[in-house]
């Protein structure tokens, strides 16, 4: 960039500085006045509102006074009695709008002047009003209705309400004189607002370049930011896939060692283990110790210890690669694995499953059975739960695995957390068949695990032979 470029730029900024304070500094002494303005013109409004409170408060004192003098109904009283006690607090209330928050005085000295008149009239006014209450219950109605008659009693109302009207002609002047007030500011603001605008169209034009020139460049920058983002988006997409393949693939293998090592185990060791407690009870029966105690003892516990590793042997097997999922299919696998699991941790556990087991792919088979396997696992470790229940169900699109418990659940930010290996692993598990694994409380305490797989991606592929029989039968 230039040396005048660079000037050129400090200069719009110095203008725009300074229109910007220009802005403030006229929009804040616009605010205060409007604001005084606003004040002025509500403390006047109230005035008037005290104002025709307290006339009406005096007519319906006066009126209900009349009233009892006429009639000598006593029920006149109660509306006299509590118009006048509400004059007093509306006229000291009427008084503090002439006072500001440090008790100073208000408006002009004519309006306090008609202000303290209006205060004797009024006190001269009830005066009136209570003596000839007083008079109508010494001498009677006529000499309480001839006071009333006479002009003073008129007179003075009189004064009120001209004392009154005067009030309240000075207020509405003064309300006027605000209002006009109120529009010459405005148009003082306006005018400044035109000259700062004008301003402004002038720095608009001299930066119209240098705007221009950095829309170019922030452009280029965009597009060039654009077609990173989307390249990095590829390679984080490859990067994805590849580790969901390779994933899959390692659980594969880890299933396929699994089997591996079962078999090896069950043909290898549970063969030893046989030929030797074969042998063990043959050396027992034909031994010429047999029949000591001590030495009968030991080659039972020698048996006892043969039985006991041909069972861990089976235990280990059937963790590995159980053999009623190849024997037998999935749903007895799942059967025996619940039954084990929850047997061994004393769970009550209830099961449902379909009447007729679908012909599921080998590895859709064995990815359910490590799902219900890890779901119990976890239930058994971490949800200190008193009752499981397991369901399978399947539709004409859908295979839906279920397993709940009733234990302390699984809090919502552990739901979805990085150090959750487990459930990332039951998730890889089903999306690795296109399927989705849905975790959720259940009320009142406890957790739901739910898995839904698409049938037609988890059943098992036709045969060849079968499947030209197939197409035979339709042509």
């Amino acid at each position: 960039m230039t040396t005048s470029s660079r000037f050129t730029r400090a200069i719009a900024l110095s203008i725009a500085f300074l229109l910007l304070a220009a802005l403030v500094i006229i929009a804040e002494i616009a605010q205060s006045g409007q604001k005084q303005i606003d004040d002025r013109i509500a403390l006047s409004q109230r005035r008037q509102i005290l104002l025709a409170e307290l006339l009406e408060q005096l007519s319906q004192a006066e009126a209900g006074q009349r009233g009892y003098l006429l009639t000598g109904d006593a029920k006149y009283l109660q509306p006299y009695q509590s118009a006048r006690d509400r004059i007093e607090p509306t006229l000291d209330q009427f008084g503090n709008q002439f006072r500001d928050s440090d008790d100073r005085p208000l408006g002009s000295n004519e309006q306090r002047n008609t202000l303290r008149h209006l205060r004797v009239l009024i006190g001269a006014k009830l005066a009136e009003l209570s003596a000839s209450l007083e008079l109508y219950g010494s001498q009677g109605p006529e000499q309480a209705t001839a006071l009333v008659r006479t002009d003073l009693a008129s007179s003075t109302m009189n004064d009120i309400r001209a004392g009154a009207v005067e009030l309240r002609e000075a207020e509405r002047n003064e309300v006027n004189s605000e209002i006009t007030r109120a529009e010459r500011l405005r148009l003082v603001s306006r005018a400044l607002m035109g000259g700062v605008a004008l301003l402004n169209i002038v720095l608009l034009i001299v930066s119209a370049s240098l705007l221009a020139r950095q829309a170019r460049r922030r452009a280029e920058l965009t597009e060039q930011l654009a077609n990173e983002n989307e390249e990095l988006e590829r390679r984080v997409r490859r990067r994805t896939a590849e580790l969901s393949a390779l994933s899959s693939h390692l659980q594969q293998l880890s299933e396929k060692e699994k089997a591996a090592l079962a078999r090896e185990l069950h043909d290898e060791l549970g063969g030893l283990l046989i030929a030797v407690k074969m042998d063990v009870s043959w050396l027992q029966k034909r031994s010429p110790t047999a029949m000591d105690p001590d030495i009968q003892t030991r080659w039972t516990r020698v048996l006892k210890v043969l039985d006991d590793g041909v069972d861990f042997k089976r235990r280990i097997v059937e963790s590995l690669r159980p053999t009623l999922l190849d024997n037998m299919g999935l749903l007895p696998a799942v059967r025996w694995i619940t039954q084990e699991t929850c047997n061994r941790a004393g769970l009550h556990y209830t099961e449902s499953y379909p009447e007729i087991e679908p012909p599921l792919a080998d590895d859709a088979a064995i990815m359910v059975f490590r799902l219900v396997q890890e779901a119990l696992t976890n239930i058994v470790k971490h949800a200190h739960a008193s009752q499981v229940r397991v369901e399978i169900a399947m539709t004409d699109t859908e295979f839906t695995v279920l397993v709940a418990d009733n234990g302390r659940g699984i809090a919502s930010e552990r739901r979805d957390a990085v150090g959750s290996h487990g459930l990332a692993t039951m998730r890889h598990r089903v999306r690795s068949f296109g399927g989705t694994l849905d975790i959720e409380p259940v009320s009142p305490s406890g957790t739901q695990l739910r898995a839904r797989l698409p049938l037609a991606l988890i059943l098992r592929p036709p045969a060849p032979a079968a499947a030209a029989a197939a197409t035979i039968a339709v042509n």
